[in-house]
């Protein structure tokens, strides 16, 4: 005779601490990409009328980013591994701290236990 009682949920994957530190800096880099345009856009508005907020939309849409990145580190989810590996990437040319800073995020990003947690 089977057992055919429900097996109880696995325990769920811990969030390696790495994750949590890379998912509030990423919170922190989206707020400093938001508060930019604002700010340098009041300034520049008020010499230059012309120049509107439509040239500040890639760094909201960038700062946006960040923001879902965040989250989605936060939950686990393997698409916002992936964005992070490709800002790490894009990061590199930030020479030369946002290069080591990259290098460091792309080397734990690829460890075992970092690809488990989103898998």
């Amino acid at each position: 005779m089977e057992n055919t009682q429900p097996q109880p949920n696995p325990k769920p994957k811990e969030r390696p601490t790495g994750i949590t530190i890379l998912a509030v800096l990423y919170v922190l880099n989206g707020l400093i990409m938001l508060s930019a345009p604002v700010i340098l856009g009041a300034i520049l508005t008020a010499f230059l009328p012309e120049i509107g907020l439509l040239c500040w939309a890639p760094i909201i849409v960038i700062g946006l980013l960040y923001f879902g990145t965040a989250y989605g580190l936060w939950t686990g989810q393997n698409w916002a591994r992936i964005i992070a590996i490709i800002l790490a990437i894009l990061g590199l040319f930030n020479f030369p701290i946002g290069t080591i800073i990259s290098i460091i995020i792309l080397i734990y990003l690829f460890k075992d236990e970092v690809k488990a947690y989103f898998k």
